[in-house]
């Protein structure tokens, strides 16, 4: 199974998990919907839920199991990889046992799943600010469509899923992000897979970005993601190609000086190639080597502050691969990266290069994730090329009873700016969560989230706390 990381800007970025609550990931395929548009979805969402269900069979409403998970609980290690933060809580409710899931509408050889999640929560620094700390009360509507396949081979997937902030006193944040997903694989034979994964996204930065410009709104950003591989097997030797071609673009905010800050400077297309070999030396014990390389190519020849920030880099890794079916599965890499600026007063930043990530299951109710990486990532900071993310984090997840999943996440990162010297901070997240399923169509859930952020400029410092409860309904 490959992963599709998604390569997002500034902050969020880095934070490959929008913190706290769902990923304000969404698709602007053609334009950002409105509000009655929201309110058109929740009540279709809500008349399928009271309809007659048209009961599935139980493996269709997974689109992966794991085979560690023995016995008859939930499916709190069913991930093959490590967990993929981009989607956040999103997925909780599809965690908990498989006689409390929802059961979808059958569509021929597809099933249709609705769901739809409101989210009331407590932020006591929405501004993400050092000073003139604003706490507020805000609300979230999450309207979701799946569509998922049921094939004896191959797999075909959708998904369209829309939020809407609305808050109680700060009303210029309130907003409607969009996401379109599509997910594919394609069997050649038992030995040779192609998979393909798209999104188009519509959403809003997050306010703690050093990217932020502090406008009177957050900054929307929209794009579209295209990842494509291809993977063989032949006797002990695995090979996996991939492809990628992103597009990134980045909206006006207003100002309380009155002129609009634009941030079409920001807009880019990034190339990725990657190619990884593994050969099993024994049962369980794979030599990995992987080789990937990027451009990474922007709208405007110049900045905002006359910089040309186009840029082309590499990563060369080598390390061991485990898969221990009953107990561990991840990746122990090291190397070296490297990323050039056409501009020559912009640093080159390159050295140590390492990724390591695990899924470790010591019981068949609990899984652990430790994740550890050193990666490169975009910003548009006077003087800086780019923020080198120095990053660990490990996510505890645990099944209490069939219908109760417990999860635990904490991450520490450290951010260098590459050309400048007092903007590099630490950064640290802790939030905890349960999902409690009361039958398959009905569920609730909480979080308590704490982020803090210590930045050499103080100006960038601060503290957030969020709580959230949440109220799901899905068919």
């Amino acid at each position: 199974m490959t992963r599709h990381p998604l390569l997002t800007n500034g902050y969020s970025e880095a934070h490959s998990s929008r913190p706290f609550v769902t990923p304000a990931l969404s698709g602007r395929l053609l334009a950002t919907a409105g509000r009655p548009a929201g309110l058109a979805a929740t009540g279709m969402l809500l008349a399928l839920s009271l309809s007659q269900p048209v009961l599935a069979d139980s493996k269709g409403t997974q689109s992966q199991t794991d085979p560690r998970r023995q016995g008859s609980g939930a499916n709190v290690t069913k991930e093959l990889d490590p967990e993929d933060n981009t989607k956040g809580s999103r997925s909780d409710s599809e965690r908990v046992h498989d006689s409390y899931q929802a059961k979808g509408v059958e569509m021929g050889q597809f099933l249709f799943l609705p769901k739809l999640e409101t989210d009331l929560l407590y932020n006591s620094n929405l501004y993400a600010t050092k000073t003139d700390v604003r706490g507020e009360f805000l609300s979230v509507m999450r309207p979701e469509l799946k569509l998922r396949s049921r094939f004896k081979e191959h797999a075909l997937n959708v998904t369209l899923m829309a939020e809407q902030y609305l808050h109680r006193r700060y009303h210029r944040d309130n907003r409607t992000d969009l996401l379109a997903e599509v997910d594919g694989r394609y069997d050649f034979s038992s030995d040779t897979q192609a998979n393909y994964y798209g999104q188009a996204f519509a959403r809003h930065e997050d306010r703690g970005s050093p990217d932020d410009v502090r406008g009177l709104s957050p900054t929307p950003t929209s794009g579209v993601i295209n990842r494509g591989s291809v993977k063989h097997q032949f006797g002990r030797y695995t090979v996996l190609g991939e492809v990628g071609v992103d597009r990134r673009a980045f909206g006006k905010v207003g100002t309380a000086a009155g002129p609009s800050i634009d941030n079409s400077d920001r807009d880019r297309v990034e190339l990725l190639g990657r190619l990884r070999g593994s050969y099993e030396m024994f049962p369980g014990y794979a030599f990995v080597t992987e080789v990937s390389a990027n451009d990474r190519i922007y709208d405007s020849s110049r900045d905002r502050n006359g910089f040309d920030r186009n840029s082309h880099g590499y990563r060369v890794e080598t390390g061991i691969g485990v898969d221990i079916s009953q107990l561990v599965r991840g990746d122990f890499l090291v190397g070296y990266f490297a990323q050039n600026y056409r501009d020559q007063r912009l640093k080159d930043p390159n050295g140590f290069s390492l990724r390591a990530t695990f899924n470790w299951t010591p019981t068949p109710l609990t899984i652990v994730v430790p994740s550890l990486e050193r990666t490169v990532n975009e910003t548009t900071t006077f003087g800086a090329s780019s923020m080198v993310r120095n990053s660990f984090s490990v996510t505890v997840r645990h099944e209490l009873e069939r219908n109760i999943v417990l999860t635990g996440y904490g991450s520490v990162a450290y951010d260098q700016m590459s050309g400048i010297t007092n903007q590099n901070a630490w950064s640290y997240e802790a939030r905890g969560r349960a999902i409690y399923a009361f039958t398959p169509e009905l569920f609730t859930g909480g979080e308590i989230a704490y982020r803090s952020k210590h930045s050499e400029l103080s100006s960038s410092s601060y503290n957030q706390t969020i709580f959230m409860l949440r109220l799901g309904l899905q068919y």
